[in-house]
């Protein structure tokens, strides 16, 4: 039975990761995640994709996480983020506002854990037609940096 996905940075579409002096994205050794994406500044940080849920259980629920943590230079997430999930047709599964600066309360930390979770939101694949979309999203006019991005986990919570 599927019980976890993760999609790298270069899995997923990254606004500027392009840019190397946005982002600089490397690789990672001994860790779950294979990849790393280092937000050396942006004004528009976006992180979103796009996920098949014909491998899922059908009646299982999933969460979707983001999983992140911050540098030494870390700077200019104070003001709110939107993350959302929504179906192929537009239609919103759910939406909510985190916060991404250091020790938010937003963020979940695991047991033996390294980095931290933004959870976007959870989802049931028999209600959904194939694609599931997600989306985060922090606009506002401040420059940020700092923040270094693992990846997305599509994660199952209960069967």
């Amino acid at each position: 039975m599927f019980r976890s996905f993760v999609l790298s940075p270069k899995s997923v579409t990254v606004a500027w990761a392009d840019h190397p002096e946005y982002w600089k994205v490397s690789s990672m050794h001994n860790s779950r995640f294979s990849q790393k994406a280092e937000l050396l500044q942006v004004c528009w940080l976006q992180i979103q994709g796009t996920f098949d849920t014909a491998i899922l259980e059908k009646d299982t629920t999933y969460s979707l996480l983001y999983f992140f943590k911050h540098n030494d230079k870390a700077s200019g997430l104070e003001n709110g983020a939107e993350v959302s999930l929504s179906l192929k047709d537009g239609k919103t599964i759910c939406k909510r506002q985190v916060h991404l600066k250091p020790g938010s309360s937003d963020f979940i930390k695991q047991d033996g854990e390294e980095w931290l979770a933004i959870e976007a939101g959870t989802f049931q694949p028999s209600g959904i037609t194939r694609d599931i979309s997600f989306n985060l999203l922090d606009c506002s006019s401040n420059w940020k940096s700092g923040l270094v991005f693992a990846g997305v986990e599509i994660r199952a919570v209960s069967t």
